[in-house]
């Protein structure tokens, strides 16, 4: 099978020679050299094309639009530092959200731009096809849903503070922030067909901590999540499904995610309770079985396990979706410095290996007590 018709055939849960792979968060130059089996200074002279060549030689069916290291001092990609929100006040958002106009229409005319958009979109679409051949993009568009995310634009203090002091307000910023994704969303199924994309959507904001929401999810039934599925409906009318990163403990939102139209999850930060063997007893919408995007944790296993754990990690998400079925092995995010390359060749090499048609006992795989994570 070609990546591609992988990731196809598992996504309609027909029959696969072996279960796909995704890649594209890696970081660090060494790293992602070492992977792409060159020299540093080879790496450097063209970063994102030998990020989707190391890719291609782990043999990655799919990635998401990657993260691309270029200095050899990068240990990150992307932070959020609260004090360059010092000055912002929670009336800000109150501020903002009594300058939205009152209707639909007039916040169309006003604050959509479709040929922008389109262009953006359509240039970002033809740069990661072309790069990737015959990879496939898995399409990542964290604005595709509602923005959740208000503390990028306004920090944390003020942000939370807002949905304390104005709730109403926060509201009718996500009120508009919905009408404007939907409308970017009936573009992006159109540029889908055109650009033959798989039926696959990746988003969602970083909505918990390890304790749980940011904000009550009582206020986000009534406030979020409702803009969330108007939002999105564009693509279950395309038949384009989409899956949402999970970070923290997002345990308390699986049911609204799901009732938002989300059918899988990616990420999982097992230490915070998510138990995949859970996660797969859910239902679409529509009745289909989660998708899983993940299963390699970034916080334990990759960077402070050996290469038999990283194995066994595979295993446990191997048995929790009954032998792979609806599983992308991809990792649960951002891989840094600190990650060992042979955790990363171990992992994707296990999988390789495995054979779907001969299956798993069934038994639940523990995974190393040491490191916390997984059904014990």
């Amino acid at each position: 099978m070609t990546h591609k018709e992988r990731i196809l055939a598992q996504l309609a849960g027909r029959e696969i020679d072996r279960v796909p792979m995704v890649g594209g968060w890696s970081l660090g130059v060494r790293n992602v050299a070492a992977l792409g089996g060159m020299t540093v200074d080879d790496y450097l002279t063209d970063p994102f094309t030998h990020v989707i060549a190391a890719n291609r030689r782990q043999g990655m069916d799919g990635m998401v639009p990657p993260i691309v290291p270029r200095e050899l001092s990068s240990i990150r990609a992307g932070s959020l530092q609260e004090e360059t929100f010092n000055d912002v006040e929670p009336e800000a958002l109150l501020r903002y959200a009594e300058d939205i106009p009152d209707t639909a229409d007039e916040i169309l005319r006003t604050r959509f731009d479709a040929a922008a958009v389109e262009a953006e979109f359509r240039e970002h679409f033809t740069q990661m096809t072309t790069a990737m051949d015959d990879i496939a993009l898995v399409p990542t568009i964290w604005q595709a849903p509602v923005n959740f995310s208000l503390y990028f634009t306004y920090g944390y203090i003020a942000f939370l503070s807002a949905v304390a002091m104005y709730p109403e307000a926060v509201a009718r910023i996500y009120w508009e922030d919905g009408i404007l994704s939907r409308a970017r969303n009936h573009l992006l199924t159109r540029l889908w067909r055109e650009f033959d994309l798989i039926p696959l959507l990746f988003c969602g904001d970083d909505i918990c901590t390890n304790d749980g929401p940011m904000v009550q999810p009582a206020f986000l039934r009534e406030a979020f999540w409702p803009h969330v599925a108007d939002a999105m409906e564009p693509f279950l009318d395309a038949g384009i499904r989409y899956i949402h990163h999970c970070d923290g403990n997002v345990l308390p939102l699986v049911d609204d995610m799901l009732a938002a139209g989300y059918s899988g999850f990616q990420g999982f930060q097992y230490e915070c309770g998510l138990d995949i063997y859970d996660l797969r007893t859910r239902r679409s919408l529509q009745g289909e079985e989660m998708l899983i995007l993940g299963g390699l944790s970034v916080t334990r296993t990759l960077p402070f396990g050996t290469p038999d754990d990283v194995r066994r990690e595979v295993d446990y998400c191997l048995d929790a979706t009954d032998g792979g079925r609806g599983l992308l092995l991809f990792t649960s995010n951002v891989t840094g410095v600190e990650v060992p390359v042979e955790n990363l060749e171990a992992a994707y090499r296990h999988l390789a290996a495995y054979d779907p048609k001969v299956g798993r006992t069934g038994a639940k795989v523990t995974v190393p007590p040491a490191l916390g994570i997984g059904p014990g």
